[in-house]
């Protein structure tokens, strides 16, 4: 009887490992290994059944030591505690692989459709991997790039640069810079460079994204042309004012002067010169305060911004031209007297673009100032434009170029309504 018990324990034990067996079949890589170690342990099971079977058939004549049914349940025992260890390491291994897999799928998915240039490159800047976007760009294939480094693709201004960045990357672990790449076909392209070290294939390596600021440099250099003819128009209305103006006035004063000292004329038109010369040195002084005045609104400095929008903006509904509506909310707060100078410059650039180009019979300018942000509204009803890259390259597009470039000297957002008719601007700055 205690055979017969120690028979069907050690069978039932032996069958355990087998489906362990075949269940790490699927988890393991090798599978042939895992399906040989199967059929031993389905061999050695049969062995057993084959023996408990003769047991049955012939009891008093096929007899089993105790003490070998004891060893074999143990060793089964062992296998099995052995074979649910070894079952969770490899579906650790296994999850851990999968999930590793999804997270390279999702890599190479967002690496080849990226719009900007990426670049995976050793410390040496050589070439380990680049997205669709690079070859699209420089017009080599992907093996023809892996063979490449980034100085194989420079122009020789930057070509030096390459070793000084890479060592600024491996020391800083980050570093963001402006370079420029040349194409297959010897186009050049500008390009703002972000790179990081990170781990790949157990390396660490180079990861690079290159945004390509072609137009971003042509629109700055548009915008720094429309800055130097602003200057420059500017310098000419204030040398033609001080030559048609100022210029007569004080050279006539200078010939009375010269005629009062003369002995050739009486007394009493010595006086009537004295006199003339006063008025005009008084029309010399006005003069001056007007061209200073356009150059530097001492309304602002006295007042601010507020103030010298209303001054502006009365001045030109006298004209009767057009009717100027103007509204400042929470308008408490004291600005820096660059940012009240530059929003007022841009307030009466709108209303002469106005009154140039959109036939308006009214405009509304709303301006709101908190102590985090600055928002300056202005619509006209006129006929209105749409700003794009045509209109700004125009002579038209002269005051809008101004209006921008001013805008991006205190990092402030703006936008154009592109509806017509009617024409709408909107700016929005952050404030200290």
């Amino acid at each position: 009887m205690f055979t017969y018990i120690w028979l069907i324990l050690s069978i039932i034990l032996q069958f355990i490992p087998i489906l362990l067996a075949l269940r790490m079949i699927r988890l393991a890589q090798s599978r042939l290994s895992w399906i040989l170690i199967s059929i031993g342990f389905t061999l050695m099971a049969l062995r057993r059944l084959s023996e408990f079977v003769l047991y049955l058939q012939s009891p008093e004549q096929y007899q089993i030591a105790d003490f070998n049914s004891l060893i074999d349940i143990f060793v089964s025992v062992i296998m099995i505690i052995s074979l649910v260890y070894l079952t969770r390491i490899l579906t650790s291994i296994k999850k851990t692989e999968n999930e590793r897999y999804e997270s390279e799928i999702r890599f190479r998915t967002l690496f080849n459709n990226s719009s900007d240039e990426l670049f995976l490159a050793d410390i040496e800047g050589n070439f380990l991997e680049v997205n669709k976007e690079v070859t699209k760009k420089l017009g080599y294939t992907r093996e023809e790039l892996l063979k490449m480094n980034f100085a194989d693709i420079k122009p020789p201004k930057y070509v030096n640069q390459v070793r000084e960045n890479i060592d600024k990357i491996i020391k800083h672990g980050t570093h963001v810079y402006e370079s420029e790449h040349v194409s297959k076909d010897k186009k050049n392209i500008a390009l703002e460079m972000s790179s990081r070290t990170i781990r790949y294939k157990g390396e660490k390596v180079i990861f690079t994204i290159a945004r390509d600021i072609t137009e971003r440099r042509e629109f700055e250099r548009k915008i720094l042309s429309a800055v130097i003819e602003a200057e420059e128009r500017e310098r000419k209305r204030f040398a033609k004012e001080i030559h048609d103006g100022l210029g007569p006035l004080l050279y006539t004063i200078k010939i009375y002067l010269n005629e009062i000292y003369s002995d050739d004329i009486s007394s009493e038109e010595k006086e009537n010169l004295i006199k003339f010369t006063n008025e005009m040195l008084d029309d010399a002084v006005s003069n001056i305060r007007t061209i200073s005045d356009n150059l530097m609104p001492t309304v602002i400095t006295d007042y601010g911004l507020v103030k010298a929008i209303e001054s502006l903006v009365k001045k030109i509904n006298v004209t009767d031209k057009i009717k100027i509506e103007f509204t400042c909310k929470n308008c408490i707060a004291k600005l820096d007297i660059a940012i009240e100078m530059i929003l007022y410059r841009i307030t009466e650039e709108l209303i002469n673009n106005t009154l140039k180009h959109s036939t308006a019979s009214m405009s509304e300018i709303v301006l709101d100032i908190s102590n985090s942000k600055i928002i300056l509204d202005y619509k006209d009803n006129g006929v209105g434009c749409i700003v794009n890259e045509e209109l700004l390259d125009s002579k038209n597009g002269m005051g809008l170029k101004n209006i921008i470039s001013r805008s991006k000297t205190i990092n402030a957002n703006y936008s154009f309504s592109n509806t017509m008719p009617n024409f709408h601007f909107n700016l929005e700055v952050e404030v200290k």
